[in-house]
């Protein structure tokens, strides 16, 4: 086993983890950092499973108390119908997490292909114009009035924030950036914008899981070797304990509302990597 390998692998890991959960793109990040330390990593489609899935699983351990509490609400409220009342407020969460997406299942299908594409031709150079994209979203929202506090989230508001992440497929455009300033702009309290940002990435994120495992199928592909499943495991691993150690200490760093800060280091970094798109020319 190459050292040397291992440790890009797991760097990567660890980079997707921690940018996950904060506003500044993971992708994007993941992209930048290969072409800076020169990472030549396998991108095939069980490693994207694995980094991907190490997230959600973080997701899924820090929300297990609110997905258990929405399932019940959901079982209660269709199956014994004299405690609707109590249950109502779990099973419009559950119709709003599917409303919202939609938008991005659709994206995701139809253009897939389309921005594997072009993210092959021009990584670093999406990544670039997608975090000034993202700077300047999270500049405007950080000059508005952010409510504290958790508040109600309408079924309008569950459709524009499934907009905002269909439109942040696109690497660099910060996909909890993008959802919870949507949110905020729209009024709600920056605690129910962060909680249901979060619990949107859930079913987005098992859905992906589920097509790129369609795609491996599809495309005959074999298991790597016994060397590259080590690398992929210390990826998968790196990227579950980033996530989850970012939520318990990096995350009330966002949850405070400072947004410009995100912005500020988003139009650096996308200038960066622009620049460093023109450079490799």
């Amino acid at each position: 086993m190459n050292l040397w390998e291992a440790i890009k692998y797991l760097l990567l890991g660890i980079i997707q983890g921690i940018t996950e959960v904060l506003p500044i793109s993971s992708s994007g990040h993941v992209e930048i950092a290969k072409v800076l330390f020169q990472m030549q990593v396998d991108e095939g489609l069980l490693f994207l499973i694995l980094v991907n899935t190490g997230s959600l699983l973080a997701f899924l351990i820090v929300f297990i108390r609110d997905i258990f509490n929405i399932i019940e609400d959901v079982v209660t409220y269709i199956l014994v119908p004299s405690r609707r009342i109590d249950s109502k407020d779990g099973f419009a969460t559950f119709i709003k997490l599917i409303i919202a997406s939609i938008p991005a299942a659709i994206v995701g299908i139809l253009f897939n292909n389309q921005i594997d594409a072009l993210m092959r031709e021009y990584n670093v150079l999406l990544s670039g114009v997608g975090l000034l994209f993202t700077a300047t979203i999270l500049l405007l929202t950080s000059q508005g009035k952010i409510k504290k506090g958790y508040t109600h989230i309408s079924y309008v508001d569950s459709v524009l924030l499934g907009l905002a992440q269909g439109v942040a497929l696109v690497p660099g455009i910060s996909r909890s950036g993008a959802t919870t300033s949507t949110a905020l702009k729209r009024g709600v309290g920056i605690d129910s914008a962060l909680r249901f940002s979060f619990l949107m990435y859930i079913p987005i994120s098992v859905g992906s899981l589920l097509l790129y495992l369609f795609k491996l199928s599809d495309e005959g592909l074999g298991l790597p070797s016994n060397e590259y499943l080590i690398y992929y495991a210390l990826a998968f691993g790196g990227a579950f304990i980033a996530t989850f150690i970012a939520f318990k200490f990096i995350f009330n760093i966002f949850k405070s509302g400072k947004l410009k800060y995100f912005s500020f280091y988003c139009f650096i970094l996308g200038l960066l990597s622009i620049v460093l798109y023109i450079i490799k020319l």
